[in-house]
């Protein structure tokens, strides 16, 4: 289970806006840098800097919120043995900005209304698409990803994929541009 840290909201306090564009409340892909990231989300849980890509070729800054040393699927692993953490933005140290981001938190929801935990055919309802199951079960909108977890693989008529039926929102994840990072194998 995680623990709530610094990024915790109190219940009357606004979801922040994940878009499209790849904005998150007042951050930017591509754009802010992590002066703003910790303005904007509070002093992290934890700071960690790494390497990504085939040949570690991509050295990034890796800022978590709502972090917990035990093992969960609601957390990204920052490291191989943690610590977990349920929200995570990537700083590409190349670039300086803000180069990919993954939350599991009810604190963040989708600009159209989709939020963490809303059943699959809601989602599909409010984004006008449907969920095929592939690598993984996502809906992009622009540098937006959408994940689902639960739920069954069933054909559908006209259509040579797999629909997603039951299952519900587990994640938002952005990416793209020239700060990202490539945290990311199937969005």
């Amino acid at each position: 289970m995680l623990t709530a840290c610094s990024a915790t909201r109190h219940p009357a306090q606004a979801a922040t806006l994940v878009y499209a564009s790849g904005r998150i409340g007042k951050l930017q892909i591509g754009s802010s840098g992590a002066g703003a990231v910790i303005a904007f989300a509070g002093r992290p849980d934890s700071d960690r800097r790494g390497r990504q890509g085939n040949f570690g070729v991509v050295p990034y800054r890796a800022l978590g919120y709502d972090c917990s040393r035990v093992a969960s699927k609601a957390g990204w692993p920052l490291r191989p043995k943690g610590p977990y953490c349920q929200t995570v933005f990537w700083i590409n140290l190349r670039t300086r900005r803000l180069g990919d981001f993954y939350t599991t938190s009810p604190r963040y929801e989708e600009s159209h209304g989709v939020r963490i935990g809303m059943a699959t055919a809601t989602a599909e309802r409010v984004l006008h698409q449907r969920v095929y199951v592939g690598c993984e079960e996502n809906l992009g909108e622009g540098l937006l990803a959408v994940a689902f977890t639960g739920g069954v693989g069933q054909a559908s008529r006209g259509s040579p994929g797999l629909h997603l039926a039951g299952g519900h929102v587990y994640a938002f994840a952005a990416h793209g541009g020239r700060s990202d990072i490539g945290v990311f194998d199937c969005l």
